[in-house]
Protein backbone atom coordinates (compact mmCIF):
# COMPACT_ATOMS: atom_id res chain seq x y z
CA UNK A 1 0.00 0.00 0.00
CA UNK A 2 2.80 2.42 0.90
CA UNK A 3 4.56 1.50 -2.35
CA UNK A 4 1.44 2.47 -4.36
CA UNK A 5 1.17 5.77 -2.49
CA UNK A 6 4.84 6.53 -3.13
CA UNK A 7 4.45 5.64 -6.82
CA UNK A 8 1.38 7.87 -7.02
CA UNK A 9 3.34 10.69 -5.38
CA UNK A 10 6.23 10.27 -7.82
CA UNK A 11 3.82 10.24 -10.79
CA UNK A 12 2.12 13.38 -9.47
CA UNK A 13 5.49 15.07 -8.98
CA UNK A 14 6.68 14.14 -12.46
CA UNK A 15 3.39 15.19 -14.01
CA UNK A 16 3.69 18.53 -12.25
CA UNK A 17 7.19 18.91 -13.64
CA UNK A 18 6.12 18.06 -17.19
CA UNK A 19 2.97 20.17 -17.41
CA UNK A 20 4.53 23.63 -16.96
CA UNK A 21 6.67 23.34 -20.14
CA UNK A 22 3.56 22.40 -22.13
CA UNK A 23 1.71 25.39 -20.71
CA UNK A 24 4.72 27.57 -21.45
CA UNK A 25 4.75 26.35 -25.05
CA UNK A 26 1.09 27.34 -25.37
CA UNK A 27 1.85 30.71 -23.87
CA UNK A 28 4.83 31.14 -26.19
CA UNK A 29 2.79 30.63 -29.37
CA UNK A 30 0.03 32.93 -28.22
CA UNK A 31 2.46 35.51 -26.85
CA UNK A 32 4.31 35.55 -30.16
CA UNK A 33 1.04 36.10 -31.99
CA UNK A 34 0.02 38.84 -29.53
CA UNK A 35 3.43 40.52 -29.83
CA UNK A 36 3.00 40.72 -33.60
CA UNK A 37 -0.40 42.37 -33.19
CA UNK A 38 0.98 44.76 -30.53
CA UNK A 39 3.70 45.81 -32.96
CA UNK A 40 1.12 46.50 -35.67
CA UNK A 41 -1.02 48.34 -33.11
CA UNK A 42 1.88 50.60 -32.13
CA UNK A 43 2.48 51.37 -35.80
CA UNK A 44 -1.20 52.19 -36.35
CA UNK A 45 -1.15 54.47 -33.30
CA UNK A 46 1.98 56.22 -34.56
CA UNK A 47 0.29 56.75 -37.92
CA UNK A 48 -2.92 57.99 -36.30
CA UNK A 49 -4.94 55.28 -38.04
CA UNK A 50 -7.88 55.02 -35.64
CA UNK A 51 -9.85 52.47 -37.70
CA UNK A 52 -6.89 50.07 -37.95
CA UNK A 53 -6.07 50.65 -34.29
CA UNK A 54 -9.58 49.61 -33.23
CA UNK A 55 -9.45 46.48 -35.39
CA UNK A 56 -6.05 45.49 -34.03
CA UNK A 57 -7.22 46.05 -30.45
CA UNK A 58 -10.16 43.70 -31.09
CA UNK A 59 -7.73 41.14 -32.53
CA UNK A 60 -5.47 41.47 -29.49
CA UNK A 61 -8.43 41.04 -27.14
CA UNK A 62 -9.48 37.91 -29.04
CA UNK A 63 -5.97 36.48 -28.76
CA UNK A 64 -5.91 37.19 -25.02
CA UNK A 65 -9.33 35.57 -24.56
CA UNK A 66 -9.20 32.58 -26.92
CA UNK A 67 -5.66 31.70 -27.99
CA UNK A 68 -4.45 28.11 -27.61
CA UNK A 69 -1.71 26.03 -29.23
CA UNK A 70 -4.40 24.18 -31.13
CA UNK A 71 -6.01 27.35 -32.49
CA UNK A 72 -2.65 28.76 -33.62
CA UNK A 73 -1.78 25.48 -35.35
CA UNK A 74 -5.24 25.24 -36.91
CA UNK A 75 -4.91 28.76 -38.30
CA UNK A 76 -1.48 27.95 -39.73
CA UNK A 77 -2.77 24.69 -41.22
CA UNK A 78 -5.70 26.54 -42.81
CA UNK A 79 -3.26 29.02 -44.39
CA UNK A 80 -1.26 26.14 -45.86
CA UNK A 81 -4.43 24.53 -47.25
CA UNK A 82 -5.58 27.82 -48.78
CA UNK A 83 -2.16 28.42 -50.31
CA UNK A 84 -2.11 24.91 -51.74
CA UNK A 85 -5.52 25.46 -53.33
CA UNK A 86 -4.23 28.73 -54.79
CA UNK A 87 -1.18 26.96 -56.26
CA UNK A 88 -3.41 24.29 -57.80
CA UNK A 89 -5.66 26.95 -59.33
CA UNK A 90 -2.68 28.90 -60.69
CA UNK A 91 -1.17 25.69 -62.08
CA UNK A 92 -4.40 24.95 -63.98
CA UNK A 93 -4.49 28.51 -65.35
CA UNK A 94 -0.84 28.24 -66.41
CA UNK A 95 -1.46 24.94 -68.20
CA UNK A 96 -4.47 26.45 -69.95
CA UNK A 97 -2.34 29.39 -71.11
CA UNK A 98 0.30 26.97 -72.39
CA UNK A 99 -2.35 25.15 -74.42
CA UNK A 100 -3.58 28.42 -75.91
CA UNK A 101 -0.02 29.45 -76.76
CA UNK A 102 -0.21 33.22 -76.17
CA UNK A 103 3.21 34.30 -74.88
CA UNK A 104 1.98 37.29 -72.83
CA UNK A 105 -0.68 35.21 -71.11
CA UNK A 106 1.79 32.35 -70.48
CA UNK A 107 4.25 34.75 -68.81
CA UNK A 108 1.56 36.37 -66.64
CA UNK A 109 0.29 32.98 -65.51
CA UNK A 110 3.83 31.73 -64.82
CA UNK A 111 4.54 34.74 -62.60
CA UNK A 112 1.27 34.25 -60.68
CA UNK A 113 2.08 30.56 -60.21
CA UNK A 114 5.53 31.42 -58.86
CA UNK A 115 4.06 33.95 -56.43
CA UNK A 116 1.49 31.44 -55.18
CA UNK A 117 4.20 28.78 -54.79
CA UNK A 118 6.37 31.15 -52.74
CA UNK A 119 3.41 31.94 -50.50
CA UNK A 120 2.76 28.22 -50.01
CA UNK A 121 6.40 27.70 -49.06
CA UNK A 122 6.26 30.60 -46.58
CA UNK A 123 3.08 29.29 -44.94
CA UNK A 124 4.51 25.77 -44.77
CA UNK A 125 7.68 27.08 -43.10
CA UNK A 126 5.58 29.01 -40.57
CA UNK A 127 3.57 25.87 -39.75
CA UNK A 128 6.74 23.80 -39.37
CA UNK A 129 8.25 26.45 -37.07
CA UNK A 130 5.13 26.44 -34.87
CA UNK A 131 5.17 22.64 -34.67
CA UNK A 132 8.83 22.72 -33.66
CA UNK A 133 8.15 25.29 -30.96
CA UNK A 134 5.50 23.04 -29.45
CA UNK A 135 7.72 19.96 -29.51
CA UNK A 136 10.61 21.72 -27.74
Amino acid sequence: MKKNMIQAGVVALLTGMLLPPVATAADDLCESKAANVREQLAHAQAQGNQHREEGLQRALDAIDDNCTNESVLNDATDEVKESLAEVQERQAEFEEALNEGEEDDIEKRRVKLEEATLELERHTEELNTLQQQISE
